[in-house]
């Protein structure tokens, strides 16, 4: 009976293990109480980002993976896949994607993401490249007229004293042209996890 107790009691530990960590890749949206369409900032891990896209918002939902790091040819790529159109509303053709390309930047695990804290990116800069993707489709003529993005906290998050993944929350906005039109992203935040599950290197 003893024997029965401890293997119940054992599996009842991994399971609320796994529950836990089950609940790390879910989103959490709490909406700004002064932009009421966008998510509010916040740096624990909810999984969520938005921006208006002029006055379209481009927001996380519940059926994209949030926030990818894609690690290749020489560069990392921070992705954040959502769509444009109310929170509530999905569309395939509102699917968007904003990336962010930092050639030389090449970490090794999602362990290396911390290095980002407090680390602030000029759009403008060369070394920096942007791309927009609407419905799966790259946008082609696309060029940077002023833009900031800011990793304004990278933090490591444990569950029962083992990384789990790194928290990676902060700012960003700029101006563009796209197709030939000007077109502001602003207000944008974002508080999203990277962990083994959405850390790529190939």
């Amino acid at each position: 009976m003893r024997k029965q107790l401890y293997l119940f009691a054992t599996l009842l530990v991994i399971l609320s293990g796994c529950s836990k960590e089950n609940e790390l890749k879910k989103s959490v949206m709490i909406y700004d109480p002064e932009f009421i369409d966008l998510p509010v900032y916040s740096e624990w891990g909810y999984n969520t980002f938005g921006a208006y896209y002029d006055r379209e918002v481009f927001i996380s939902d519940d059926i994209t993976v949030p926030a990818k790091v894609v690690v290749s040819d020489g560069a990392m790529s921070f992705v954040l896949n959502g769509h444009k159109g109310a929170y509530y509303y999905y569309d395939e053709s509102n699917r968007m994607n904003l990336t962010l390309r930092l050639p030389g930047f090449t970490p090794d695990s999602y362990s290396d993401m911390i290095i980002l804290n407090d680390t602030v990116f000029d759009l403008t800069n060369p070394d920096c490249q942007v791309v927009v993707e609407s419905a799966g489709n790259p946008i082609n003529t696309f060029s940077i007229i002023s833009g900031a993005f800011q990793f304004k906290r990278a933090q490591n998050l444990l569950v029962d004293k083992q990384q789990v993944e790194v928290i990676l929350s902060g700012y960003f906005e700029l101006k563009a042209l796209i197709n030939g039109q000007p077109v502001t992203i602003s207000d944008g935040r974002f508080d999203v996890g990277i962990g083994p599950d959405n850390f790529y290197i190939y």
